[in-house]
């Protein structure tokens, strides 16, 4: 018994040398890892030319994994030819850089091992201009999958929720075909926008279409304003099936309902219903919506009734009459919109959403054109009874289709163009206040401004449980955003003579970010606090 607790007695000792041991080594261990002690260019340097060598110097020897430069017009460029000088790293960029804000992603890995990594921007010419959006790559698949699902969405609602108001509220006499196939359009449209939610949840995610099935995925996809349209068009193109198996005033209601849900599904969601002043723009974009489908959605069965001599005098003339307001009202909210998207008149040309915008606005001149010569042209010759109109009718109809078609293609490549009235508005964004905690610190850290570009970060630090300042020997800021194609962000806080830590690090990219503070108390203590960011 004597000997059982000689030898746990010699074992308490050993278990304590070894404690304390770790206890003394642990901050060395803790920075084994290699890091960044200078670079050239300095992080948020600015230079007169573009620099014809970089150097990245560790405090050991590091083996380089991957270094990109992106460039003042978002564009990501490996580095592949890297000299290496101890500890130093030392490489060209791959072209001479041109004025503007540039990011230097950095990976290494050091001598123990492990993996890190960093960024550092820096600028030529003018500071503080606005980074461009950083080209993110991701699946083309995917990409073009989400844009061939909102052409069919876009066209099966403006066909489907337009067509049933017309034959409602315009139509004389029933018109079977129409009737069949505008339901028809409508259960295509619903399975759309349902495909279109999960093809949503995937981009959220950045995941392969092969992972279409996760139950995350579809809840992904269902939340925020992009959920909230795809309910509004569902319910559209649902009253729009009821409004098909009515007649009278119950029709009418019902495809009423479907046009108020149609416009408010284009209201809450995209890049113009979301800009400022916000009443302004999602009522601009509600008329713009409600418009297009009383036009569109009257073509199809406009096509079927002028084949029926006793059906189509009455809808071409009450269509006649009614469309020129609709048309107005397109005009005026799409110009609407369109000032408060480009902000300027140069950003028409200057960006690639005004140039996604001449595109469009092309085609609809060919639209509007070919509409008009339906209207003076080929109408007055329907209504007085020439057979061989209705061949030149309907084919002028197909054109039409296929020109809105191709307008929705052309509009779909929106989904992927910011606006330039982002980067106008970039100026006055507000600062943003984040509150973070645990049993031993909380920080208060505001960022100002909240948006992509350069960003003054001030944290105030206290003791959780005496809410007094907390002493703290360093502090640490990162900024992290994995799915963006760069490393983290990192700056050693200074302290103020005021009290709070200041820091300056600037955000690439817009989107949800990561926000870490690292709090040195002492040699053996560290706190790390974490929290999502918002970047407008």
């Amino acid at each position: 018994m004597t000997a059982i607790r000689h030898r746990m007695r010699s074992r308490g000792r050993w278990l304590a040398w070894i404690t304390a041991i770790v206890v003394v080594l642990w901050p060395a261990l803790a920075a084994a890892h290699a890091s960044l002690v200078a670079s050239d260019p300095a992080s948020e340097a600015v230079l007169a030319t573009s620099p014809t060598t970089f150097s990245l110097t560790f405090n050991e020897p590091v083996t380089a994994l991957l270094l990109q430069l992106i460039d003042a017009r978002g564009r990501s460029q490996a580095i592949t030819a890297i000299d290496q000088d101890g500890a130093t790293l030392r490489f060209a960029p791959p072209a001479l850089l041109s004025e503007g804000a540039h990011v230097l992603s950095w990976r290494v890995i050091s001598a123990d091992g492990h993996p890190i990594g960093g960024a550092l921007t820096f600028w030529i010419g003018t500071p503080g201009q606005r980074l461009p959006p950083i080209v993110v790559p991701d699946d083309p698949v995917r990409r073009t999958a989400i844009w061939a699902t909102r052409i069919l969405v876009g066209f099966t609602l403006l066909t489907a929720v337009g067509g049933a108001a017309f034959l409602a509220w315009i139509a004389a006499v029933p018109l079977a075909g129409a009737g069949m196939l505008t339901a028809g359009l409508a259960l295509v449209g619903l399975a759309a926008v349902v495909l279109s939610a999960g093809l949503q949840g995937l981009d959220a995610l950045d995941l392969p279409l092969a992972r279409l099935g996760d139950a995350a995925v579809w809840r992904a996809g269902a939340s925020g304003s992009f959920g909230d349209a795809a309910t509004l068009s569902g319910l559209a193109l649902v009253l729009a099936l009821a409004a098909l198996r009515w007649r009278g005033w119950n029709a009418r209601l019902l495809s009423l309902g479907a046009v108020v849900s149609l416009g408010t599904a284009f209201a809450v969601s995209g890049h113009a219903a979301t800009a400022g002043p916000r009443s302004l723009s999602g009522a601009a974009v509600w008329v713009h919506g409600v418009s297009l489908a009383l036009w569109i959605g009257a073509l199809l069965p406009l096509a079927i009734a002028v084949g029926r001599r006793d059906a189509a005098p009455a809808p071409l003339r009450r269509f006649s009459k009614a469309i020129p307001l609709a048309i107005v009202a397109l005009l005026i909210s799409g110009i609407a919109l369109a000032a408060i998207e480009l902000g300027r008149i140069d950003a028409l040309w200057q960006s690639d959403y005004g140039r996604v915008l001449i595109a469009k606005l092309a085609l609809v001149v060919v639209l509007l054109a070919l509409a008009l010569w339906n209207r003076v042209r080929l109408t007055p010759l329907l209504l007085a009874g020439e057979a061989t109109t209705v061949r030149r009718m309907r084919a002028s109809i197909a054109a039409e289709l296929v020109l809105v078609i191709a307008i929705l293609g052309v509009v779909g490549l929106w989904r992927f163009t910011p606006p330039p009235r982002s980067a106008v508005s970039q100026s006055t964004a507000p600062s943003e206040v984040v509150h973070l905690h645990t049993e031993r610190a909380t920080a208060t850290v505001t960022l100002a401004p909240a948006r992509a570009g350069p960003v003054e970060i001030e944290v105030l630090l206290l003791q959780t449980a005496e809410e007094a300042p907390l002493a703290a020997q360093a502090l640490t800021v990162t900024l992290a955003k994995p799915d963006a194609g760069i490393e983290p962000l990192s700056a050693e806080a200074r302290k103020t003579a005021d009290g709070p830590w200041r820091a300056r690090l600037t955000a690439p990219v817009p989107g949800k970010w990561t926000l870490m503070l690292g709090i040195l108390i002492s040699d053996f203590e560290k706190v790390n606090l974490e929290a999502p960011i918002v970047i407008r």
